[in-house]
């Protein structure tokens, strides 16, 4: 399952975490499936 560092809308801050365009900041490794609003986009 791809996770939240695999979306086009995720910034890294550190190698475990990020920021979601949307969400705010985020572990790298949630899975997709549990993004708040739903929003995932594939990196591409």
């Amino acid at each position: 399952m791809p996770a939240c560092s695999d979306c086009a809308l995720y910034t890294k801050k550190t190698g475990t975490e990020g920021e979601c365009s949307i969400n705010g900041p985020v572990p790298a490794d949630r899975d997709a499936g549990r993004c708040p609003s739903r929003t995932f986009r594939p990196r591409g």
